[in-house]
């Protein structure tokens, strides 16, 4: 154990960048922990990935920002209102301040769509910057939107309680989403 903290504090020693992917990373540990914000942090990770690479067709850097976050946001606000349109059918909760604290509750869960683009969206930032080269910076992104996708997957089969073969099976499958849009976007360029 020692020797894998030591690994681990032996790189993040040498790179900025390393050190803070491990603190997001542990801050994280317990984000997107259920099966529903697992699949709301999935399905935004697809839509992100769509989306940019529709937008990187004919799009600037803003464009594609734009058109990934406006997307996700008008998902979220549409599942968000159909969930809580669907939560009336079980009651209306007792007073303002229950109606409010439901309301609240409803609009946090399917956040995890809006998160899930929020990495994918730093890489394409941050390669653009530095390259000045849009196309490879949305590649990189996708590429990040993949194996996002791969983690995605084997996180949800672990919790499942999937053996390991099992989480790898799944977690492929996961990733196939995002080669395929890879795919799309070298056939559509």
């Amino acid at each position: 154990m020692g020797e894998a903290s030591g690994g681990r504090d032996d790189l993040q020693a040498r790179s900025p960048i390393a050190a803070w992917i491990v603190r997001a990373a542990a801050l994280h540990r317990n984000r997107w922990s259920d099966e529903h914000e697992l699949a709301y942090a999935i399905h935004g990770t697809v839509v992100g990935a769509a989306v940019m690479m529709a937008a990187s067709l004919h799009g600037t850097l803003g464009d594609i920002l734009v058109a990934v976050l406006v997307t996700l946001f008008v998902y979220w606000v549409a599942e968000r209102y159909a969930h809580l349109l669907a939560a009336g059918v079980r009651g209306r909760p007792e007073g303002w301040r229950a109606t409010r604290a439901a309301i609240g509750r409803e609009l946090r869960a399917g956040w995890p769509m809006v998160e899930a683009a929020y990495l994918p969206l730093v890489v394409l930032i941050v390669v653009e910057l530095f390259t000045d080269w849009l196309e490879l910076a949305v590649y990189a992104s996708l590429a990040t939107s993949t194996v996002l996708l791969v983690a995605l997957g084997h996180l949800a089969a672990r919790r499942a309680g999937a053996s390991s073969l099992g989480a790898l099976g799944w977690a492929a499958a996961s990733g196939v989403l995002g080669v395929v849009t890879m795919c799309l976007k070298l056939l559509l360029h």
